[in-house]
């Protein structure tokens, strides 16, 4: 976007989500779903989006924006239909999966909370508005009441009631929620000495977890909240790619392997910013801001702005971008040189990734035919460095009794009970194929050497590389668009993926076999797979190159 984040910059994007959230609105007097907003693919009402009308209307009048009369009605019968969608505990459903959800209702007082908060600000509010934060509040007071003891399901969902509990009771001190805040403090805040929270979730939930606990700070005596807050901050810095979007490839959560800027993190380091004044903060939220395609959480950015924490004159300049990182409890090598990122893991067939600017390889995997399964992948059992290089090391045994045959036992096998009786078989056993990838860095990318230490002779082996799809394929004597899902052979020498003028070079092809499809091979869905393939054994060097280059012919 490449301009300064402010509540200026985000009035635009609040009017154009209002416009949107209110032509999802029911107008019908008729309907038993009168004033709710329909978001969901089953045309079903959804608190959440009935919630978000609400919230996004409100925000556009803190930002200085303009509510109509009208506009400020249709909030009213938001908030009425918010009520209505409420169940006999005062909870909501999240109609996809969770029914008398406390977490989910906890995920909406969150935000209308701060509603109340600010819209009691408010100099010379309507008798619309009023009555507006009337409604607001009794529907915050009936939910709060139900998710004091509704429970939860995930290591998130733990801070987000707990957060939006002390939020209630800052706002309604009348209300008996403080024992259920303390009961969940106790379990003590999820973040490793590395700076992960459980979850490991960049792209989703370590937003969650943040402003969870920056609003317990804001209310409540935790004096390690903001410390375990930047930790995981900082961390989140050592993970963002070249061109803003995020290593997910540690995440637990449905944001593995998705490639986003985290602009749920701005409010985050621009909350933390104002508790703890910290530039490189304030650069991290203006750098997401600029690298994102659009503009992210409207509700939290704009809440952490008003809450006095725009980045002013941000310190872009030092954000981490020339490193080389190992985490060992967590299992990930990093190594960010500008515009090249580079990603390693442990306990994973997804063995690395590899960046340059826009252009991404998203996976790096090593597969055998031996005897399926995890016998025929390279799994990362171990993660070391070694003189600088880094050595990931595939012992073979994580399919149990293979590679190998099970014998017959003498004795009546009831069809019954076959599954119960292999462990009691003998077993002809061979040997597993234990294998190294050293990844070591070079000018401008890494060298990969893949060896096999063990393991029977003549196995087909493949080295995939699946990049991301839109890019250009080029070799000396070749140049094409491939689509997405499809696979090519790089059969000797140098081949190169382009986007634009962001490419990434291969060197050392090889071909030993022509599977396209090897038997248990993970599909490449929508990437582009590049396939250098082997035998055992196999001794063989990969170098991977990032460049920035113009995409002309050479003459």
């Amino acid at each position: 976007m490449n301009r300064s984040l402010t509540l200026v910059a985000l009035r635009p994007y609040l009017e154009a989500s209002l416009a949107r959230v209110l032509a999802s609105q029911i107008t019908d007097p008729q309907s038993p779903w009168f004033g709710a907003v329909v978001q969901s693919d089953d045309g079903r009402p959804t608190p959440h989006g009935t919630a978000g009308l609400v919230t996004t209307g409100a925000y556009l009048a803190f930002a200085g924006g303009e509510l109509s009369t009208e506009t400020l009605e249709r909030m009213l019968w938001a908030a009425d239909a918010l009520i209505a969608q409420q169940r006999p505990s005062g909870l909501i459903d999240l109609p996809t999966v969770n029914i008398d959800s406390a977490p989910d209702v906890g995920f909406i007082l969150q935000v209308l909370c701060t509603v109340l908060e600010l819209g009691r600000e408010v100099e010379s509010p309507s008798p619309q508005w009023r009555k507006l934060l009337d409604r607001v509040g009794d529907f915050v007071r009936s939910a709060a009441i139900g998710m004091r003891d509704g429970g939860f399901h995930t290591p998130n969902h733990r801070w987000v009631i707990a957060a939006a509990l002390a939020q209630v009771e800052a706002l309604f001190p009348d209300l008996d929620v403080g024992d259920a805040i303390d009961a969940y403090l106790a379990e003590g805040i999820d973040v490793d000495a590395e700076g992960f929270y459980i979850e490991r979730s960049i792209g989703t939930y370590d937003a969650v977890n943040n402003r969870s606990w920056l609003l317990l700070a804001d209310h409540r005596e935790v004096p390690e909240a903001l410390d375990a807050v930047r930790r995981n901050l900082t961390l989140d810095l050592h993970l963002l790619h070249g061109d803003g979007t995020a290593e997910t490839g540690l995440s637990r959560r449905q944001d593995y392997g998705v490639r986003a800027v985290p602009t749920g993190l701005i409010s985050c380091y621009l909350l933390a910013h104002r508790l703890r004044p910290t530039p490189l903060f304030a650069g991290a939220a203006q750098m997401l801001w600029d690298a994102a395609e659009g503009p992210g959480d409207l509700t939290w950015s704009s809440y952490a702005l008003l809450k006095g924490s725009e980045p002013g004159d941000p310190a872009t300049d030092r954000l981490p971008t020339d490193f080389v990182l190992h985490l060992p409890d967590n299992g990930v090598w990093r190594l960010r040189r500008g515009p090249l990122s580079v990603s390693a893991f442990r306990d994973a067939t997804r063995l690395l990734s590899f960046g340059h600017g826009r252009a991404m390889v998203r996976a790096l995997r090593i597969d055998m035919t031996y005897f399926g399964g995890d016998a025929g992948h390279f799994v990362s059992d171990e993660m070391a460095v070694e003189d600088e290089r880094l050595v990931l090391r595939s012992e073979g045994r994580r399919r149990p009794r293979r590679p190998g045959y099970e014998l017959p036992l003498g004795r009546p096998v009831p069809p019954e009970r076959w599954a119960e009786m292999i462990a009691l078989r003998p077993l002809r056993e061979l040997a597993p194929i234990t294998s190294t990838l050293t990844v070591e860095e070079i000018e401008g990318g890494v060298a990969l050497h893949y060896r096999t230490l063990d393991g029977e002779d003549g196995v087909a082996t493949q080295v995939v590389l699946d990049f991301e799809p839109g890019g250009i394929w080029e070799t000396a004597d070749t140049r094409l668009q491939p689509g997405p899902g499809q696979v090519l052979f790089l059969k000797q020498g140098w081949g190169q993926m382009r986007y634009g003028t962001d490419v990434i070079r291969i060197e050392g092809g090889a071909y030993a076999h022509s599977m396209w499809a090897m038997r248990e091979s993970e599909p490449p869905g929508d990437s582009v797979r590049v396939l250098l393939t082997f035998e055992t054994p196999v001794d063989h060097v990969v170098r991977l190159v990032g460049l920035t280059t113009p995409d002309a012919v050479r003459r």
